[in-house]
């Protein structure tokens, strides 16, 4: 778990959060200048943003009190997993509101850009149905995350005696919400794909849109960083010495360090699914740019031009010097006239 540490858990707690003030900024300021029509997505994207931000917050604030980034002190057990147990409860929670919010605003902006007016399309009934289940996976997964224990959710954290006759199997339950979750992340990826190639547009047009869609691989990809480790602890004996999660070998006794790499991953999954969710609406900045980068590209045309023109005139004075050193060595040939060699030689001495 050398990747994963208190340095790079407060990394990540900060980066995320900071760059998705940044994200809500230029999607605020794109909204106010490029036309002021507000939709869905520009309302769920506030709470996921807000979320995002507070996990994020958490993340640090858990780190620097040592409750997770760190190995599980054997001495002081019990306390340790009384407070990675609240943290956890916690964390869960906020992380499939979060995803939640952030899907439905991907499906939603999704819905602006392909639908147009017509409606009962092939596209149509798919992004509803998508739309449908992100919420009801929010809505299932959240009720299990609150009420795995029933109406004792201490019962979580109390013991590894109380997690397991009070509540249900919650690896089994975080591994199914993973799986779920990560089903729809492809879904979701697919689809603009999909309808980009039935647009009438230029293949050059066709291409940077797939581009900014593209962006969401990331995505999918964190997501399944985080649902690996949920299958390998489920798949494997709790009873066993150690537990081998991500190519990396714990103590089974050793909580923190393992749910750790699943924080890790899963706040990953949500910084990167936030920032995926605002590209679309962001790429007005490009245009913005794009007149600076072909100016400051012309400068250093020009720039390199002005060298290559300095070095040729170099290059012609060096000729020019090279051809009145050799006139002026004939004329001194002619003018001196037939001699000796040993006049020849006194010559030279003169010279």
């Amino acid at each position: 778990m050398d990747y994963v540490n208190p340095r790079s858990m407060s990394a990540i707690g900060v980066l995320f959060p900071a760059l998705t003030i940044i994200s809500l900024a230029v999607r605020i300021y794109g909204w106010r200048h490029q036309g002021r029509r507000f939709e869905i997505d520009d309302i769920l994207v506030l709470p996921a943003g807000v979320l995002t931000i507070a996990a994020g917050v958490g993340l640090v604030t858990a780190t620097q009190l040592h409750i997770i980034g760190g190995h599980t002190n054997p001495e002081d057990l019990v306390a340790e997993s009384v407070k990675l147990g609240i943290f956890e409860y916690a964390f869960w929670i906020t992380h499939v509101l979060a995803i939640g919010f952030i899907k439905l605003t991907i499906l939603f902006l999704l819905r602006r850009v392909f639908k147009g007016r017509s409606y009962k399309t092939a596209f149509d009934y798919v992004n509803w149905a998508l739309i449908i289940l992100v919420i009801l996976w929010t809505l299932v997964f959240l009720f299990f995350d609150i009420f795995a224990c029933g109406s004792h959710p201490e019962a979580s954290w109390e013991s590894w005696n109380s997690l397991r006759s009070a509540c249900i199997n919650t690896f089994g339950m975080q591994t199914g919400c993973a799986v779920f979750s990560w089903v729809l992340d492809i879904a979701i990826f697919i689809e603009p794909l999909v309808m980009i190639r039935t647009l009438n547009m230029s293949r050059a047009r066709k291409i940077q849109a797939s581009l900014v869609f593209l962006s969401s691989g990331f995505a999918v990809v964190a997501g399944l960083l985080r649902l690996i480790p949920w299958i390998q602890v489920l798949t494997q004996d709790i009873t066993h010495p150690t537990l081998k999660v991500l190519g990396t070998t714990f103590p089974i006794g050793d909580q923190q360090a393992i749910i750790s790499i699943v924080l890790f991953w899963t706040y990953i999954e949500i910084g990167v699914g936030f920032l995926v969710a605002c590209v679309p609406r962001s790429a007005w900045v490009l245009d913005k740019l794009n007149p600076i980068i072909s100016k400051l590209r012309s400068l250093s045309s020009s720039s390199s031009l002005l060298r290559k023109s300095a070095r040729s005139h170099r290059k012609e004075d060096v000729v020019k010097r090279d051809l009145s050193s050799c006139e002026t060595m004939a004329q001194r040939k002619v003018s001196l006239g037939p001699h000796s060699d040993d006049d020849m030689e006194l010559v030279t001495v003169r010279d």
